[in-house]
């Protein structure tokens, strides 16, 4: 993988040119084609699909790639296609390669081609682990976290770095995000690439941070309401998730509840299996930017989930038909949130909507984003799903401001008040804001589930074990 690279970032555009440091030269092994290092996706039964930009100077694209320990890492080749995207002004090309018919559970490495030129040059061959079978008992994590993707107006952001190197470091197979993926518009310029840094650029693929973990951790993103455009659906690319759940992963025109203008969104929701779970990414997201005479929430709620919407309609049909041992779902906007800010969602909550539909098929875990924060709550009355809110993958914190009855354990962070640190349940006040950044990791064997919350150091808190089934 990338083991922390650091090069320096030619703006684009009217910006400044920030020159390497002949180590940050060195450490560069790979190619000056290269634009974006090689990052997973669609990590699905025997396929998964490898992605990365180059400048326009490449025309053709492959994949070569083996089996660890078995086959050389060039023993396969796989035609990559290319997609033209403008990353601040700039011109590149976007490629994917989708290998199929790996073995399960097999670890694989690969390189990259612009031609017949390998893009990584001096650097290791990346290595992956292939998706546990559906049905086995065996063991495995992935990490979720959201609300990231976040630079100051140097193009920094050194807890999100030090939280993109725990996530490298530790052992997910892949990651699921809760929405929020790229601050403040989601568009290509705040995703980035390696050489262009700055004020609302490269806080995605950078080099400090989703390039640490990405070439060997497979992401499967969820859509939050920053960045409600078509960019998510070019750089996340889930054709086999999407196709073998008959999901949806595409540009949609909603029109027009509550007096809101007809607009174009993506639809993200599907499912996959990995080993006795199911996963669920859904969409529960609207634009602050389109509110009309109601709110967020109650926008998202028309546009997706009243009985009779596509979204609604595509899960209960796969709850019913899906009976899995152990379930979780991924969704935006929260359902249960301790903050003033982004609260609670009223219109996801209770018997009578999202939660519930989940609940009564047994879903076990609801990891959310939106609010800024840790939070843990308990399952509420009437079999309805544990929730997590996980909103601290990078993005300007917030606090913890009210305790509901049904919050267990949260950690929040305010920049202003003369306390910095804000806790619930049986959390204790973060003493400083390294403690507030955070990943889940996740794992998974079998029916057992222990979710271990991790901050940016690698210290772990609140550390809870399920069994489910």
């Amino acid at each position: 993988m990338a083991i922390g690279i650091r090069i320096a970032a030619v703006c684009a555009a009217l910006a400044c040119i920030v020159a390497m440091t002949p180590a940050e030269t060195a450490a560069a092994g790979y190619s000056s084609t290269l634009r974006r290092y090689p990052y997973l996706t669609d990590l699905v039964t025997t396929n998964v699909t490898i992605n990365w930009a180059t400048t326009t100077s490449a025309t053709t694209g492959s994949v070569r790639y083996g089996r660890v320990g078995s086959e050389s890492c060039t023993a396969h080749s796989v035609p990559a296609a290319k997609t033209a995207i403008t990353v601040n002004s700039i011109s590149e090309y976007q490629w994917k390669a989708m290998l199929t018919g790996l073995s399960t559970d097999t670890s694989y490495c690969y390189r990259v081609y612009g031609g017949t030129t390998d893009l990584l040059g001096s650097d290791a061959s990346p290595i992956f682990r292939s998706q546990v079978a559906a049905g086995s008992s065996a063991t495995y994590s992935f990490a979720v976290f959201g609300d990231w993707g976040s630079v100051d107006q140097g193009g920094n952001n050194m807890d999100q770095a030090r939280l993109m190197s725990q996530i490298a470091a530790s052992g997910a197979r892949f990651a699921v995000t809760t929405g929020d993926t790229a601050y403040d518009s989601g568009n290509q310029q705040n995703y980035g690439d390696l050489v262009q840094k700055g004020a609302g650029t490269s806080a995605v693929f950078g080099p400090s941070f989703w390039t640490v973990a990405g070439d060997s951790i497979a992401m499967f993103n969820t859509q939050g309401n920053h960045g409600l455009n078509s960019v998510a659906l070019k750089n996340w690319p889930q054709d086999r998730a999407v196709a073998g759940s008959s999901g949806r992963y595409q540009m949609d025109t909603y029109c027009c509840s509550n007096a809101t203008t007809s607009k174009s969104y993506p639809s993200e929701w599907y499912a996959f299996d990995a080993g006795r779970a199911r996963f669920y990414v859904l969409d529960a997201t609207w634009s602050n930017a389109n509110m009309g005479d109601a709110d967020l929430y109650k926008n998202d709620y028309d546009a997706h989930w009243t009985s009779s919407r596509a979204e609604y309609q595509w899960l209960a049909n796969d709850l019913a038909a899906h009976p899995r041992s152990v379930s979780f779902a991924f969704v935006h906007f929260p359902m249960h949130a301790d903050n003033a800010n982004e609260t609670s969602d009223p219109w996801l909550t209770g018997s009578s909507h999202l939660e519930g539909l989940l609940g009564s098929y047994g879903v076990d875990i609801v990891f959310n984003g939106h609010a800024h924060i840790y939070e843990r709550n308990r399952a509420a009355a009437g079999g309805l799903p544990v929730s997590y809110v996980t909103g601290g993958g990078g993005a300007k914190l917030a606090p913890v401001s009210r305790c509901s009855s049904i919050d267990e354990y949260a950690i929040g962070w305010s920049y202003s008040a003369s306390t910095h640190g804000s806790a619930c349940g049986a959390a204790s006040r973060p003493s400083s804001i390294d403690r507030v950044f955070h990943f889940l990791l996740v794992t998974v064997s079998g029916t057992q589930v222990t979710v271990k919350p991790t901050d940016e150091y690698g210290r772990t808190f609140d550390v809870k074990s399920y069994t489910f089934g």
